[in-house]
Parts: C-alpha cells; sequence; structure tokens
C-alpha cells in the first residue's frame, strides 16, 4: 500500500502503526518534502471518504511536453513522467466570484523525490494554495511553487484542507461539466497538461 498524505489542518506528530496515513501540516511538509514517508496515523483512517484518492479515469495528463530549461538536473528529467495527477475537479464556491476551488492528488511512483515549482492555466489569471478554514498566508499561497512529492507517496488536496484556487480569466466561463487544462511545471524543466473536470457548484448559503 502506497503511503499518502493529506493536507488538512491538523497537527498530529506521533508515530503509529504502518500502513496507516499520517497527516502532516503544511509547515512541516515544505520544511522537511521527506516527512510524509514517516509511519502513519491510525487517526487519520477514519477521516472522510472525500479525502481519499480515487482511482478514476479524471485527472490524467492531456499532454506531455518535453524537458526545457533546467532538464539536466540529475534526477528530474523524467518528473512529468513520474508524478501522476488524479482525481482532478474543480467547483465554484461562493455566489458572484471569479474564485473557482481546484482539487487533486499527486502521486510520485518513482523511487525518488520531484518538486512542483509552479501551476498555471490558461483559463486562470492567476492559481494559489488556499484553506478553507485557515488565514491565508505567504507560505499558503506558495505551497504549489515549492512543493516536493516524496518517492512512492501521494499528496492529496481535498476540500476542506490545503487545495489550489484558480482566478478566473476576463472573458472566460468555467461552468458544470466543462474542464480546464491546468498545466503542472517541475524542477528540471519537465510539465504536464492535466484536465481539471468542473463539478457542481458547492451549496451558497446567505448569512
Amino acid at each position: 500500500m502506497k503511503n499518502l498524505c493529506v493536507f488538512r489542518n491538523v497537527h498530529q506528530t506521533e508515530d503509529a502503526e504502518p500502513g496507516r496515513t499520517r497527516h502532516v501540516t503544511l509547515r512541516s511538509v515544505i520544511a522537511i518534502g521527506l516527512l510524509c514517508a514517516a509511519p502513519h496515523n491510525p487517526a487519520a483512517a477514519s477521516g472522510d471518504s472525500q479525502n481519499q484518492p480515487m482511482r478514476s479515469s479524471l485527472g490524467q495528463e492531456a499532454e506531455m511536453h518535453p524537458n526545457g530549461t533546467g532538464a539536466n538536473i540529475p534526477g528530474q528529467e523524467n518528473a512529468a513522467r513520474d508524478i501522476v495527477i488524479h482525481d482532478a475537479w474543480m467547483q465554484h464556491v461562493s455566489a458572484g466570484t471569479d474564485l473557482v476551488a481546484a482539487y487533486f492528488a499527486a502521486e510520485n511512483t518513482s523511487d525518488g523525490p520531484h518538486l512542483i515549482d509552479s501551476i498555471s492555466s490558461p483559463s486562470c489569471t492567476s492559481m494559489f494554495g488556499y484553506h478553507s478554514d485557515l488565514e491565508v498566508s505567504t507560505l499558503t499561497r506558495d505551497l504549489f511553487t515549492h512543493l516536493t512529492i516524496p518517492p512512492k507517496q501521494t499528496l492529496v488536496f481535498p476540500p476542506g484542507g490545503y487545495h489550489l484556487v484558480c482566478h478566473v480569466a476576463p472573458g472566460v466561463t468555467v461552468s458544470q461539466g466543462t474542464t480546464v487544462n491546468v498545466e503542472f511545471h517541475f524542477l528540471g524543466g519537465s510539465r504536464k497538461t492535466v484536465p481539471f473536470q468542473v463539478r457542481e457548484a458547492k451549496p451558497y448559503h446567505e448569512h
């Protein structure tokens, strides 16, 4: 069973039995990118099902691009091939805004670490990190500019945890049933384009 890290706001650090999910804090992952390889916390396995990665056709890359600048970094030339993006989807999270939340899981199938150094989309003027229940800091916003995916690990960015936000570009319509192409850029210069399915908008309630 592959190890898995779900990006939520928890502060659990003690070791637990192998084979279980371990939740880690954002700060811990940025400080030491290989932390997810540690033993897992059994309490995490009881989380709701939306935080578990599903194996489906959604989120597979639509296009692979050749390496660009920096492709001579040892061990990084195959990052786009080694990192598989699962369950990529988006939804509007409030009425009358041009912000769309994007969720996905990133699996490193290789024996070495890889690093996502940016994420972009022609449909978005910008894409940045966000957490629904926390004050957004520079650390959170810049998460996807220096995110290490440890070897043989899957990092999950679910609803209710750390995830991406797309600021929809002027003149672009993001609606239910369509797809938005998102490009993942990796250390070493390789990149891949992933289609994100737009699902039904989250219910909006006036306060």
